[in-house]
């Protein structure tokens, strides 16, 4: 794809032309990072947190957590149950 053309506004905006969006599929609201590259002028897509949520999970990671919080939950009961029975 060459060839395409866009022109900064005086507001210092540029319009992604429409052959770039039905390639690129840009959404509306959507973030672009900017970098420059050897002279080059070049926009990323930046990912969403909605779109990160979870990406570092693993089903390992959630069974250990869930096995984590029911072993705390157990030692708590243990406890409420001690100073239960401690009480006249």
């Amino acid at each position: 794809m060459s060839g395409i053309v866009s022109t900064i506004t005086s507001k210092w905006q540029v319009t992604i032309p429409e052959d770039v969006r039905k390639e690129l599929p840009f959404k509306i609201g959507q973030r672009i990072a900017w970098e420059v590259e050897d002279g080059k002028l070049v926009g990323r897509s930046v990912r969403s947190m909605r779109e990160l949520a979870g990406c570092f999970q693993s089903d390992t990671t959630s069974a250990k957590i869930k096995d984590q919080r029911s072993d705390f939950s157990n030692a708590a009961m243990a406890r409420h149950k001690r100073i239960a029975q401690q009480k006249p």
